[in-house]
């Protein structure tokens, strides 16, 4: 494989065994799910990615190693001009064809369960599990876009400015309540 090729599927199993590794970069389009969520062209935006596959002692679990970089532009929920948000994600992700491993990590760590997710998909019974690399790259990333983007500092456009606030002067409805009681006295 050259190394520009960036590979879509992997057989993680053998893959692992032999050492895989990739660095490069890809463009922002290829990531479909985070291109839906970018404003403006993205045509000139990267994504840097460094990856690597390494498989435990026992030769059952997969870890997926990686470092991705780019920058995502967005709309800022404040002003609505685009802002462009930093992601940034060094991940370390058990892949694993058989539930039952996932006893054998540790509490906290992120899994995938080979055969059970769109990413990835089994063939016959003989068929090696395959896993989409592509989708896991990009669903660490999506785990980091904000709910809501917004600039450091920005002024809202929906909101007036200070100077053209005026003070309405409303009648308090208690006064009614007050005459009578003069009345009544």
């Amino acid at each position: 494989m050259s190394a520009n090729t960036f590979p879509a599927q992997i057989e993680p199993f053998k893959w692992a065994e032999q050492g895989f590794t990739w660095s490069g970069t890809l463009p922002l389009s290829r990531f479909v799910r985070i291109s839906r969520e970018a404003v403006g062209s993205i045509d000139n935006q990267l994504i840097n990615i460094d990856c690597k596959l390494s498989m435990d002692a026992y030769h059952r679990i997969v870890w997926l190693d990686g470092h991705v970089e780019t920058k995502v532009p967005m709309e800022c929920q404040r002003c609505l001009n685009p802002v462009e948000i930093p992601l940034v994600s060094d991940f370390h992700l058990a892949l694993v064809d058989d539930e039952s491993l996932i006893e054998r990590l540790d509490e906290d760590a992120d899994f995938i369960v080979l055969g059970e997710s769109e990413a990835t998909t089994k063939g016959s019974y003989d068929a090696p599990a395959t896993a989409d690399l592509l989708s896991l790259i990009e669903d660490e990333l999506l785990l980091l876009l904000p709910l809501s983007p917004k600039h450091d500092t920005c002024e809202h456009k929906h909101q007036p400015a200070t100077d053209d606030i005026v003070e309405e002067k409303r009648d308090n409805p208690f006064d009614v309540l007050a005459s009578l009681k003069g009345k009544l006295n």
